[in-house]
């Protein structure tokens, strides 16, 4: 009763904004509890962390639907299926040497297996990389089927400013890529080398994200990759110290173009107990319509990363800044045009999407079932802020298309400089659900209020690297300014309205750093 009193109140504050005026005062005219509604709501304990496939998660679907179809807006659910796996305890060992489960090693095994066993031979294969984009292979045709593969996350351009894109972590510097190169190479196994520096966040972020359940999209299973993971590099040096191989010389050997896979002379055994079911869960998807056959699609995630049975004290990750802030600016938007009733041009799409914490799998699901060539483009919220006003703005991943010029143009009528992101050297634009938006052709972009305030205190750089980010205190706090928040409307508001009056779809930038299905080919 108490959630759907809750969602009941909600619903009631959606009243239309008295009075007329043009957009940007709609904007401002939200009220600060409107504002903080979806933040309240969706980070409430009793949705439990809104993990898929939960009854938290599933309150947040209803949720979202709900508020859309209380704002007039036409919506409906994409149900897709997952598959969930959790790793019940896990060994991994070579020799006498055994690896920590949790403090040294974290994984998934993904077959539905109660108790698993796999053994093979470990390969260092350097930073498992294999891109024309920038030259780069570490396979170098080498036969690592079957094999368990050591690789460093991050990519060469950490170390030499000169490749790559210098210190900035690039696609082929993700993690996920790395999984997903592992599985074109037909390796049995894939462990990845966590340090600070070269993951852009400590161990306990990782030990969170991968100590409940994993979960993936059918495709994504079909083929020969069964374990992923990650070794905390302390662990896997002294590990390969037993076996006199120093972890540096490798290291050095993997900067150089001409870097082969190394076979370690050991085998790596790999066991433990598994949990895993199959699972539905739903994306929202809401509607305004336009005239002209394409929309612009604004997302962001409802999904978090649910409880932790095993933590003491505080169990729930109540996500209230990742994601709930950026969700409740996606709806102020939706309630800001779906109030104006005005014609547009270009329609808009309002995407909840689900699954973003397991590899953005939500929005990967949506955009493979839409027309890429039917989407002008893509506005992502993500961790929006939550504190005071910011001189400045930015959007993450504009710089790749014309978008930048028109974020630009908007941030200076709205009297905000723009900046770049401080935090975009740890490769944050391929961390959110705008990039499954670029890979798929459609220039997208994360859009922010700036990250510093007046004073300089730079806030969501505190968020991500200050220990709230993934970890049970990201809880919403009343106290909130909420004003970075609004600024993040204002802009997504003055953006589309820009998009709608030029009639311009935003074009990819002459070169990519990342691959995309058909760039400039809409």
């Amino acid at each position: 009763m108490k959630v759907i009193s809750f969602l009941a109140l909600f619903l009631a504050a959606l009243a239309t904004v008295a009075g007329d005026g043009d957009l940007l005062d709609r904007c401002d005219r939200l009220s600060r509890g409107q504002l903080q509604s979806v933040i309240e709501f969706l980070s409430a304990d009793a949705l439990e962390g809104r993990a898929p496939g939960t009854r938290g998660g599933e309150l947040a679907e209803n949720y979202m639907h709900a508020l859309f179809k209380g704002l007039g807006l036409e919506c409906r659910f994409q149900p897709f299926t997952l598959h969930g796996f959790r790793m019940a305890d896990l060994s991994v060992r070579a020799g006498g040497r055994a690896l920590a489960f949790g403090e040294e090693v974290v994984g998934s095994y993904v077959r539905p297996q109660a108790e698993f066993h796999l053994e093979g031979d470990a390969v260092f294969a350097g930073f498992g990389i294999r891109t024309p984009i920038w030259g780069w292979d570490d396979y170098k045709k080498s036969d690592v089927r079957g094999k368990v593969l050591l690789v460093r996350v991050n990519d060469p351009g950490l170390f030499h400013p000169r490749v790559f894109d210098g210190a900035a972590l690039t696609y082929f510097g993700r993690w996920t890529y790395k999984v997903e190169e592992a599985v074109r190479a037909g390796a049995a196994a894939v462990l990845l080398v966590h340090t600070t520096p070269t993951a852009g966040y400590d161990w306990q972020v990782v030990r969170n994200s991968w100590s409940g359940e994993e979960l993936f999209l059918p495709d994504d299973l079909e083929n020969e990759l069964i374990f992923r993971g990650w070794v905390r590099e302390q662990g896997l040096r002294e590990l390969l110290a037993d076996r006199k191989i120093d972890l540096d010389d490798l290291y050095r050997r993997s900067l150089k173009r001409s870097f082969r896979p190394v076979p370690l002379g050991f085998r790596i055994r790999i066991s433990g107990r598994n949990v895993f079911r199959t699972l539905e869960t739903r994306n929202v998807v809401a509607e305004l319509p336009g005239s002209s056959g394409k929309n612009i699609v604004l997302s962001a995630h409802i999904d978090h990363l649910g409880r932790d049975e095993r933590l003491e004290g505080d169990k729930i990750f109540n996500g209230a800044i990742d994601n709930g802030s950026a969700v409740a600016a996606m709806a102020m938007v939706a309630k800001v045009f779906a109030a104006a009733g005005r014609k547009l041009h270009y329609g808009l799409t309002f995407l909840a999407c689900q699954a973003e914490e397991a590899g953005l799998l939500g929005s990967r699901f949506y955009v493979s079932r839409a027309d890429p060539r039917r989407i002008a483009a893509n506005i992502n919220f993500e961790s929006t802020p939550v504190w005071e006003r910011s001189p400045e703005a930015f959007a993450e991943g504009a710089q790749y298309s014309t978008l930048e010029d028109m974020v630009r143009a908007v941030a200076t009528a709205q009297g905000l400089a723009f900046s770049r992101f401080s935090l975009s050297d740890q490769g944050l634009f391929f961390r959110s659900d705008q990039f499954s938006f670029a890979r798929a052709g459609v220039p997208a972009a994360w859009l922010s209020a700036g990250e510093k305030n007046a004073a300089g205190r730079n806030r969501i750089a505190e968020f991500f690297k200050g220990g709230t980010y993934h970890t049970v205190d990201d809880e919403f706090d009343p106290a909130w300014e909420l004003e970075g928040l609004r600024q993040t409307i204002r802009l997504a508001v003055g953006l589309i309205e820009s998009l709608q009056a030029s009639r311009e779809v935003p074009r990819w930038r002459d070169r990519l750093p990342f691959p995309v299905a058909s760039p400039d080919g809409r």
